[in-house]
């Protein structure tokens, strides 16, 4: 082999390190978010008082608690009158694209960018 690519060999190895570190940290993140959702989630579930006060109130209404906030329930057509109610009664000079507003999305990018530019890389 001639020094070039020896060189080139060297370099590709910690490459190839930190791409299969990265995959790893991904796939364990993934595995992390199932373990909650599986294990760690209904586990909590017995152990809140007020989580399965809840439950219980859930099930003895006969509640649809997944689609309580998307379907036809009594619930959501109490709350459309007052939700509209309150856009129209917003003050239209604080929406949309304000200094304040704009100000925040500068600070976040800035943060942003001095997180980039001086976290170490390794």
């Amino acid at each position: 082999m001639t020094p070039a690519n020896e060189d080139n060999a060297h370099a590709e190895q910690p490459r190839r390190h930190k791409r299969l570190k990265a995959w790893g940290q991904l796939v364990g993140a993934f595995f992390l978010v199932w373990m909650f959702g599986t294990v760690v989630g209904p586990w909590l579930e017995t152990r809140i008082p007020v989580f399965n006060k809840i439950v219980e109130t859930i099930e003895k209404q006969d509640i649809d608690s997944n689609a309580y906030f998307y379907s036809e329930i009594k619930a959501s057509y109490d709350a459309e009158p007052y939700l509209r109610s309150a856009l129209e009664q917003g003050v239209p000079d604080q929406a949309g694209w304000t200094w304040p507003f704009i100000s925040g999305i500068v600070i976040c990018l800035v943060i942003l960018w001095l997180g980039f530019r001086f976290m170490p890389v390794d």
